[in-house]
């Protein structure tokens, strides 16, 4: 067994890496980088997660330490590899650390909302990914096999899941503060995905109804407005449906929208979700909407004293399935079973 082969995660998140610097990252995290990184020798496997909260790349190296990320870097263009290289915050976990990093991700012991509900499948989408794409072997399988194991059982034991901590709710809480008592409708939302979801559900509990939405999918818009008792406006018209929206909420991924003109003061309130940010646009065409994106949402989350039992259980079971893990993956490179050529 050859030395310094072994698994890792480097990445930054919400705790201290800014949120423009965060969407700058996220520009090199896609399919498209998959196979780049592998054929440039940046490192064996890969799995990239961008979520909300952390842009990650999980792979095998036979690299150690520093070494790992410099390989990375260097087998990416030359203006993403500078982004990775000049980034503040970049973590860099090896071994059975980047097990437990993984685990405390999937269980959402690490999000911005801490047990945020919608984490667990976007750890499992990011791998499903990276599998299609020729990205995966024998160890990136092992580790996240065994790392959304424990999550489940991580997040069973401390009750995540009951109710709706999500950054939706987060952002449906932070606009009607914001508003303080003045009606956020007609709404706009912007995407039909979890959070999307997460942040209408909130809305419509907190007693308000009738909003509009608008997604690049008309078919899973359509399904989210039946279900929540929206209007459905065809992506084509989004812009047109912004005149006369007093709040605009984006759900989106994909990076800023087009912005060619504006009628009036513009909305309120423009909430944005998206990493990259997407309202960027309609921040400069109204520069007197009140703005809040996900740096601000990150400064009104905090872990409340009733949490804290939930997150021993979960610290708890993860222990458990880490040592499980330990014994698997040495026996595993005893028997070369992770790095067979």
């Amino acid at each position: 067994m050859r030395p310094g082969r072994g698994i890792f995660c480097v990445g930054v998140d919400h705790h201290s890496t800014p949120l423009g610097v965060r969407e700058v990252l996220a520009s090199s995290v896609g399919d498209r980088w998959i196979q780049h990184l592998i054929e440039h020798e940046g490192a064996a496997e890969v799995v990239f997660l961008s979520t909300c909260n952390r842009v990650e790349i999980y792979g095998r190296s036979e690299q150690r330490g520093p070494e790992i990320l410099s390989s990375l870097v260097r087998s990416m263009p030359a203006d993403l590899g500078s982004a990775w290289k000049e980034a503040c915050g970049v973590y860099l976990h090896e071994g059975i650390s980047c097990w437990r990093h993984l685990a405390e991700v999937a269980t959402g012991l690490r999000s911005m909302v801490i047990g945020e509900g919608e984490i667990l499948g976007q750890v499992r989408l990011a791998y499903s990914a990276s599998r299609e794409a020729g990205g995966t072997g024998a160890a990136m399988h092992s580790l996240f096999q065994s790392g959304l194991r424990a999550a489940r059982a991580a997040r069973a034991a401390a009750g995540f899941g009951r109710g709706d901590p999500s950054v939706g709710r987060l952002a449906a809480e932070a606009m009607l503060e914001i508003l303080d008592g003045q009606e956020p409708w007609p709404l706009l939302l912007l995407g039909s995905g979890q959070t999307a979801r997460s942040f209408a559900l909130a809305a419509r509990e907190f007693g308000h109804r009738g909003f509009m939405l608008s997604s690049r999918s008309q078919e899973r818009a359509t399904c989210l407005a039946g279900e929540l008792g929206a209007s459905a406006i065809p992506w084509a018209e989004w812009s047109q449906a912004v005149n006369s929206a007093t709040v605009v909420v984006s759900a989106l991924a994909g990076g800023e929208l087009s912005w060619a003109s504006s009628q009036g003061g513009g909305p309120l309130l423009l909430l944005d979700l998206g990493v990259p940010r997407t309202l960027a646009g309609l921040r400069r065409a109204f520069p007197g909407s009140k703005w809040v994106d996900l740096e601000d949402l990150a400064k009104r989350s905090e872990v409340m004293p009733e949490s804290l039992g939930s997150i021993h259980r979960a610290e708890e079971v993860i222990r458990k399935h880490e040592s499980i893990f330990a014994a698997e993956w040495a026996g595993n490179l005893q028997n070369n079973r992770i790095f067979r050529e």
